[in-house]
């Protein structure tokens, strides 16, 4: 088929110009027998004799030829004789490439001013260390999710020349080791230069730090922002780079599932070793243009995301959710979506105007680059402390992909750590406007997921996760035949370490693999058991306890250990304790179902404890295996007081309401963390104020959880607390038991050493403070209650 359309500016590949005074030039395509001549002080446009063939121009002037694609800037020159040079450019002119040969060296230069590299006339640096937003639901009270983007640790430079490089992890590893023993050895008293490892001699004492071997260059400690932006500009460029070395989302919800929800995953340890730190996303662009063209050419434009993971569970989407969602009144909702629905019209009227007559300039993108993209996936339909109480609602994201994955004939249930692999987007020397090359971007990486959607079908962890298993052998495959080559690349020492890294990843990955997909099964029937008790909270507990990954092969064991101790522990008391309080809060009924759950417990709790013990130890072998390390929360969660104001952050009270929440502390109705307080000695302890009562905790080593040792109502006061020097003293009403000290009457004293005066007297103030906001709430419950019955009519 053969189209015929308009001439436009650009259509034709080249625009040749004979700039000389009198030689004939001849130019054709590259294996093309027909030849054309251009005489001096000519111009002609240029096209393709044969569309298929070699698209490269070949010319000829006097004695000297040479050949040009036509798609980038390039210069050449030659001579014509003994006092003149023949000059050669390929340049763009708006939208078109010209090829101009000239002998005047003003022109020459006037031709290259898009080319040439320019010192910036202006530069713009801007550095942040690091940046948090906290997302805070006011009707809740609670923080909801902390973003944060925070910087590197201790990085190692060096200057070669102009710029400053880090040297890879490896090196910084041996360099601050080396720092820290000179330090300790009383800093400048310690020998001028060291050396490290045989390769590196340095100077810790100069002033820049100094190496002079292997090479002679300043040194400096160093680390890298969380953000970094440098600008500069000059008459005919501009530059960007950007970089963000570190972004990770928090769930700062009690009990998550996944307390981190996303965050850059760090490469494997034989890569890492071998390279200079990384931020997570990396942008540089190099923009030329000239005052006779409209046309912005981007000789440089690269993104580079690193790999990342995504970790979400319905409660955390719920609160999200809500957050984002206003309560209203339906029918206000529904004026307001009719309202939405008028504007969505009128803004598709404007769009569809604008995609007709697109009036995006036109850019010419010599290089355009977007690294691939590798998200690990985790996804959890169970919900973490008080989102799986509010989480019964429908949630609009989750099933959306479940109905996704029923039309493919899979069903939903949770999936762990499934890999989608993107590939990479690029360009080269083309022409585009600014939508339409949006649109190309994101029909490519459309494209892309929806052809990666059978990983989500073979991970669901019913299957016990098949893909992870054949994914950790590929991976292990690849690792052992690329590592080798990259260590090659830098002498024989590294090629041997490389060898011995890639047969480890090899067995790493197998075993990992396969150690993986027994936790996985292993996983899902303890979830079964746990369903068998019908006890709530046990399985809240048990959620939570199993969402937290462990950090080595060691704590997987203690884990799963521990896991199986509560289980047996919690099984034989539940006898006794399920009955009461059911009767607590049934009465009848709930003591015979509470009978119910106790025998039932007896069984299954165990049974599940030596299940969960075995997903755990198979856990840890696959974390042991492939060498991979857990990632924490960057700071615990906000406390936010009963008056809902917020306040500047305190690690320290926020380290206490953490510990509230998310140990396994019984709590009351209504009850909310206001203070908190460590007590001296071998055993974690804590004395926690709430708005309703004191209580004193410890951390129980073999069980791993914190129990309450004592707690007291402020009711049960009989004077305020007092502070002796760092002695807490608490006057309770005498509940004869053995360990109070008697002080008369039928008032006891509980006596409690903190660690300093100070802190004895900030825990009395903040109880003296929690007793008075308690008086207060039930003044105004009573005068509320008298003034309903005062109005109800008689």
């Amino acid at each position: 088929m053969i189209t015929f359309s308009d001439y436009h500016e650009g259509a034709a590949p080249a625009l040749i110009i004979n700039h000389t005074p009198c030689i004939t030039l001849k130019y054709k395509q590259s294996g093309s027998e027909e030849e054309v001549e251009l005489k001096p002080r000519e111009v002609r446009l240029f096209a393709w004799a044969d569309p298929t063939g070699v698209r490269k121009l070949t010319w000829t002037y006097a004695q000297n030829t040479g050949e040009q694609d036509l798609l980038k800037d390039d210069c050449g020159q030659f001579p014509y004789n003994s006092n003149t040079q023949i000059h050669w450019v390929s340049f763009l002119d708006g939208r078109q490439r010209v090829l101009l040969f000239t002998d005047d060296v003003a022109v020459v230069s006037k031709a290259r001013q898009a080319e040439e590299m320019e010192q910036p006339d202006q530069e713009i640096n801007v550095s942040l260390h690091r940046l948090g937003l906290s997302l805070v639901n006011n009707e809740e009270k609670h923080e909801v999710s902390y973003i944060g983007i925070t910087s590197s640790g201790i990085v190692w430079e060096l200057k070669p020349k102009q710029r400053w490089k880090p040297f890879n992890q490896k090196q910084i590893g041996l360099l601050e080791q080396a720092y820290q023993r000179h330090l300790s050895a009383g800093g400048t008293q310690a020998p001028c230069w060291v050396k490290i490892d045989n390769n590196f001699e340095v100077n810790f004492n100069k002033v820049p730090m100094e190496m002079r071997l292997p090479v002679k260059c300043s040194i400096k400690r160093d680390f890298l922002s969380g953000i970094q932006i440098e600008f500069k500009q000059s008459r005919h460029q501009q530059s960007l780079r950007a970089q963000l070395y570190w972004l990770q989302v928090d769930n700062q919800l009690p009990g998550a599932m996944f307390p981190v929800v996303f965050h850059p995953v760090a490469p494997p340890k034989s890569i890492a070793l071998d390279s200079e730190p990384k931020p997570f996303i990396d942008v540089s662009v190099i923009i030329r243009f000239n005052e006779y063209s409209k046309v912005l050419q981007f000789k440089y434009f690269m993104v580079l995301i690193q790999e990342m993971a995504l970790r979400i569970d319905q409660g955390f989407l719920g609160a999200i959710t809500d957050l984002f969602t206003p309560s209203t009144d339906p029918e206000v909702d529904q004026q307001r979506m009719k309202l939405i629905q008028k504007d969505i019209d009128a803004l598709n009227v404007q769009l569809l105007e604008s995609s007709m007559t697109d009036i995006s300039p036109l850019s010419f993108f010599e290089h355009f680059h977007i690294s691939p993209l590798k998200l690990h996936l985790s996804l959890s339909l169970g919900s973490g402390g008080e989102a799986s109480d509010k989480g019964k609602g429908e949630m609009i994201a989750i099933h959306s992909v479940n109905l996704l994955l029923k039309s493919i004939g899979a069903t939903l249930t949770d999936v762990d750590d499934l890999i989608f692999k993107l590939a990479f987007f690029e360009i080269m020397y083309q022409f585009y406007k600014r939508d339409e090359l949006m649109w190309k971007v994101i029909g490519h990486y459309r494209d892309q997921f929806l052809k990666q959607m059978y990983v989500l079908v073979l991970g669901l962890d019913v299957l016990g996760n098949p893909f992870g298993l054949i994914r950790g052998l590929s991976e292990g495959v690849e690792a052992f035949f690329y590592e080798p080559f990259q260590g090659a690349v830098q002498g024989p020492e590294e090629f041997a370490e490389g060898f011995v890294i890639g047969v480890k990843s090899l067995l790493g990955h197998t075993v990992g693999g396969a150690a993986g997909v027994v936790s996985r099964i292993t996983g899902s029937v303890g979830k079964g058991l746990a369903a068998i008790t019908m006890d709530k909270e046990y399985q809240q507990k048990r959620r939570e306890e199993m969402g937290r990954q462990p950090k080595d092969f060691g704590e997987s064991l203690a884990k799963g250990g521990k896991g199986f101790l509560r289980g047996v522990i919690g099984g034989v008391t539940g006898i006794v304790t399920k009955p009461m309080e059911g009767a607590k809060k049934e009465g009848a009924a709930g003591f015979f179902k509470g009978i119910g759950k106790g025998l039932v417990g007896v069984v299954a709790r165990p049974t599940g404890g030596i299940v969960d013990m075995a997903s755990s130890t198979f856990q840890g072998i696959q974390r042991v295996a492939e060498s991979t390390e857990e990632v924490s929360s960057l700071r615990p969660p906000r406390l936010i007081h009963e008056d809902g104001i917020i306040r500047p952050y305190d690690l320290e009270e926020a380290e206490g309401y953490n510990l509230f929440e998310n140990s396994h502390i019984k709590k009351l109705e209504g009850e909310r963390f206001r203070f908190h307080s460590a007590a001296p000695g071998g055993r974690k302890a804590q004395v926690i104020v709430t708005n309703r009562r004191v209580l004193f905790v410890k951390e129980v080593e073999i069980l791993g959880h914190v129990t309450t040792d004592w707690d007291y109502f402020y009711e049960d006061f009989t004077r305020p607390a007092a502070a002796d020097e760092n002695v807490l003293q608490i006057f309770v009403k005498d509940q004869g038991l053995l360990a109070f000290q008697k002080n008369g009457g039928q008032e006891a004293v509980r006596k409690i050493k903190l660690r300093d005066a100070a802190s004895a007297r900030r825990t009395c103030h903040a109880i003296e403070e929690a007793q008075v906001s308690r008086q207060q709430q039930k003044l105004v419950k009573q005068a509320s209650l008298n003034l309903s019955r005062s109005s109800a009519p008689s």
